[in-house]
């Protein structure tokens, strides 16, 4: 919603998810509470296919990138994850080893041959972009390889968008057996369906063996982050913001503040609503979580009733009873509030503010991401870090990529035993390794301890 509307009960609508309430002069924040479930799904049926979905409506990965354009800050963070990832960029090398030990002691890049000539016709430096890219926003990538005419050798990789990737899977047993392409997915009707053959990614060499012999053109080589409790889509750990509430705060605050000082509304509270309130009391009234209709009809009636305890003569000094579950700790106990009421004391602006430097923090914890490294804390209250500080924090980023870098790069050993490359020739990503000008003058240098497959 782009303006102030649904004016109702004495309720005004500012956007999807905040409602102001014109009698008690208070901000409802409202947030979604299953948008975000991904467990316990039943399987799609689709033509020939059985699909696994992914989300509740098989839409997930477009709903985080809808909501991705409402903060910058989760944008910024998961692009700077993907980007750290990525280092100096993908070199093709030959390793040095000592003759007398076999050891790896250096390397050195390739610029001609069979390898270097693959390495360039395939723009190896996208594929890598692409595919951590899908790694840092979903977890989940896609690669293709393809097979050349004679089904000898592998004469491509393409990198599948995660976004418009699905599972298809056997009916009966619920294996994976195709990696489903469409840029459909998301959208009401899906009739453009690229299915592709799926390999184990722990037989590998003899599934492409395997599928090149039954003359198969291609076949996709899944990778993606482990995620505990999900047998088909892997769910970074980040996605947290969404269901905790922390992201349509942050995504809202400006909006909100836009609207409060565009029609001049008085705002003596904030109330937020988490979504396992609304769980809980779908639970309750034996509402399904499909049914939107029905979930409206509980938003708009806590909303009323909200409203009427707050304002009006009659209900002077009354107040709303913070709601909250008491949960067991080990020897005592914490709260997680469903409902909490805030009462502002100073200006709405000011309010605001601190509420969003709070908001962003916690995101770009959850997303793994120090503020400082990608330019400064966001609010009032913003400090910067020593350059020694930052630097030792981005080398420790650093070393918590190296694992969706191996990911990405693994389909490459696959690649160089298939098409019988040399056996020292490796795909790398060197990285930089920022030091004192003291060691070197422009303040950085290149690692020797590149990744390699």
């Amino acid at each position: 919603m782009s303006k102030v509307e649904n004016v109702n009960n004495g309720s005004v609508w500012l956007s999807n998810n905040f409602c102001y309430l014109q009698e008690a002069q208070a901000v409802l924040a409202i947030n979604s509470s299953n948008e975000f479930d991904d467990k316990n799904l039943s399987n799609i049926t689709l033509d020939k296919y059985t699909v696994a979905p992914w989300g509740a409506d098989n839409a997930l990965p477009q709903r985080v990138l809808a909501k991705m354009d409402q903060a910058e800050i989760v944008g910024s963070n998961a692009n700077f994850n993907w980007q750290v990832a990525f280092g100096l960029g993908p070199k093709l090398v030959k390793l040095v080893r000592n003759p007398n030990n076999n050891r790896v002691v250096d390397y050195w890049e390739l610029d001609e041959g069979q390898e270097f000539d693959w390495f360039e016709t395939n723009d190896i430096s996208l594929f890598l972009m692409e595919t951590l890219t899908d790694l840092s926003y979903f977890a989940n990538a896609f690669p293709i390889l393809v097979f050349d005419k004679k089904f000898q050798k592998i004469q491509a990789i393409r990198n599948r968008e995660a976004a418009y990737s699905r599972w298809g899977v056997n009916a009966k047993s619920g294996a994976i057996e195709r990696m489903l392409y469409s840029s459909q997915w998301g959208t009401s009707g899906v009739d453009d369906i690229t299915p592709y053959r799926v390999i184990d990614e722990y037989n590998a060499i003899a599934d492409v063996r395997y599928f090149m012999a039954k003359r198969e053109k291609s076949v996709c080589y899944p990778v993606f982050m482990p995620s505990p409790g999900r047998p088909y889509y892997s769910y970074p750990s980040w996605y947290s913001i969404f269901r905790s509430g922390w992201f349509d705060q942050v995504a809202s605050i400006p909006s909100l503040k836009r609207a409060i000082l565009k029609y001049k509304l008085g705002v003596k509270y904030i109330i937020y609503i988490s979504p396992k309130f609304f769980e809980e009391a779908e639970k309750t009234e034996g509402i399904d979580r499909n049914d939107k209709k029905a979930q409206k009809q509980l938003r708009d009636k806590l909303v009323e009733q909200i409203n009427e305890t707050l304002a009006g003569e009659d209900n002077a000094g009354k107040s709303i009873v913070s709601i909250k579950n008491i949960i067991p700790t080990g020897n005592s106990v914490t709260e997680e509030k469903l409902i909490s009421i805030e009462t502002i004391k100073n200006d709405i602006s000011s309010e605001y503010l601190d509420d969003y430097e709070t908001g962003a923090n916690v995101i770009s914890y959850a997303m793994g991401v120090h503020p400082s490294l990608i330019g400064a804390v966001p609010g009032k209250n913003s400090n910067s870090l020593s350059g020694s500080n930052i630097r030792e924090i981005f080398l420790m980023k650093q070393a918590l990529s190296f694992p969706m870098i191996d990911r990405a790069l693994r389909p490459f050993n696959i690649i160089r035993k298939i098409n019988e490359w040399d056996k020292d020739v490796r795909i790398v990503v060197p990285e930089y390794i920022f030091t004192t000008l003291d060691q070197n003058k422009s303040g950085k240098q290149e690692s020797t301890n590149a990744i390699s497959q």
